[in-house]
């Protein structure tokens, strides 16, 4: 028996014939058919897109910084690096780093 949500769905788009021309082109670059390049710009595009809408969120200061790397689909540490990148402030400040001080015996 099949698992529904893992059977792939067709789904139809009109594209221009020049951005059907360019995906045939990187297609064949990529060794593979139309299809399946369309499958891998789609995947990558929709990547870029829970990246994208997850530090929106934390810019906003509405999630954890935990809580936008899962959004994202990527480690702590990956978003930590964009959290950087981006120059997001992740809501670390004075008041964190001297009670972190404190409670490391070097506080005031």
């Amino acid at each position: 028996m099949y698992d529904i949500a893992h059977v792939a769905q067709t789904v139809s788009v009109r594209l221009p014939k020049k951005t059907l021309q360019e995906i045939d082109r990187l297609a064949e670059r990529l060794k593979t058919d139309r299809s399946e390049a369309l499958r891998r710009f789609i995947e990558r595009g929709l990547r870029e897109a829970r990246i994208d809408e997850a530090l929106d969120q934390l810019r906003r200061a509405r999630i954890s910084v935990g809580k936008a790397a899962e959004l994202a689909g990527l480690t702590l540490y990956e978003m930590l690096d964009l959290v950087k990148e981006h120059r997001i402030l992740s809501g670390y400040g004075p008041d964190d780093l001297e009670r972190d001080l404190r409670g490391l015996g070097r506080g005031r």
